[in-house]
């Protein structure tokens, strides 16, 4: 009933408010931009201003998405100045995007809070968090199809599919379930190209990310022990060859691969001595978002992260020791 009575309101809000900031997580994948436009082409159909917010770089794996080149990195580049409604999608923790959250507090009429993450902190005043779908834009489908069907268009569906593709793994997890192919069905109807979309996001890499991928898996090491599989990039590596931190997407899916292991985790250096570290289960023995939980981070059960400072070497021994402690 709860649930229903904040979906109620958020499109009572969306109806009879007119300015509207959409905000999503740094280092952002298919799923935080894709619901991100896919929100923002909603309220321009409706008449409404709006305007996208992400504290990092546009990976260039979305680039070809519809209006990718209105995301801003700060909220002072916004073209919304006067009070608005805060729309916080696919971000588990405020606390854990590079925003000024008071500031975006004292100017909010609401904070409105979308996302499917396990441990989310419900810091919206309008929280609509379910864990058991595949995506935030599994969710966002499932809204506007309820209240705003008539706005929705192309644009709109080419935005969910991304999300809910990549966070699906291509649609490889144990979250595609019966629901998420109804959704692609219906996406399907607003002629979009699957074959298109899939090659943007996965078949389109600078040559040099293979050479970064070959020095990933020079500097692999396996703890048997802990049953990790795991390596790491610098800054300097991405520097080196000329590549975005976007570069290094996909590459824990790799390493997840191998077999026997159960945990698979890439460290990438964000700034000197500071990492954040994806980390992948290989099977149903070991869940990620317990383990990155633990160091302040979250995610799911299959696939999650955290950012932690320190050496390097320190903290690959504090990981496998959590690990441990679970298996």
């Amino acid at each position: 009933m709860e649930f229903e009575n904040n979906l109620e309101k958020i499109a009572d809000i969306l109806k009879n408010k007119d300015n509207f900031v959409i905000f999503t997580h740094s280092y952002p994948d298919g799923d935080g931009i894709g619901s991100s436009i896919a929100f923002y082409k909603l309220l321009l159909n409706m008449g409404k201003k709006a305007d996208m917010v992400c504290d990092s770089e546009m990976p260039y794996q979305y680039e070809f998405l519809p209006y990718a080149n209105k995301v801003n990195k700060n909220i002072s580049d916004s073209g919304v100045k006067n009070k608005f409604v805060a729309v916080f999608l696919d971000c588990a923790d405020i606390k854990r995007i590079r925003i000024d959250e008071e500031k975006i507090r004292e100017n909010a009429q609401f904070v409105i809070n979308i996302d499917h993450h396990l441990g989310n902190t419900n810091f919206g005043d309008i929280n609509i968090v379910e864990s058991s779908k595949s995506a935030t834009a599994e969710i966002i489908f499932s809204f506007f199809e309820k209240y705003f069907k008539k706005y929705f268009d192309r644009d709109i569906a080419v935005s969910l599919y991304t999300g809910i593709l990549t966070d699906t793994g291509k649609f490889q997890y144990s979250n595609t379930t019966r629901e998420v192919h109804r959704i692609v069905s219906l996406l399907l109807e607003y002629d979009i190209n699957p074959s298109a979309i899939y090659s943007s996001i996965y078949e389109n890499e600078p040559a040099d990310r293979f050479r970064l991928m070959a020095l990933v898996f020079k500097r692999v090491k396996i703890i048997s022990v802990n049953c990790l599989i795991y390596s790491y990039i610098l800054q300097k590596d991405f520097k080196d060859f000329g590549l975005p931190f976007s570069a290094s997407d996909g590459i824990i899916e790799l390493l997840r691969s191998a077999r026997g292991i159960k945990v698979a985790a890439l460290f990438k250096e964000t700034e000197q001595d500071s990492y954040k570290i994806s980390l992948r289960a290989s099977g149903n023995g070991v869940n990620v978002a317990k383990i990155a939980n633990s160091f302040g981070g979250g995610g799911h059960k299959m696939a999650a992260a955290f950012s932690s400072s320190g050496k390097l070497n320190s903290i690959v021994k504090n990981l496998a020791a959590e690990i441990e402690s679970f298996l």
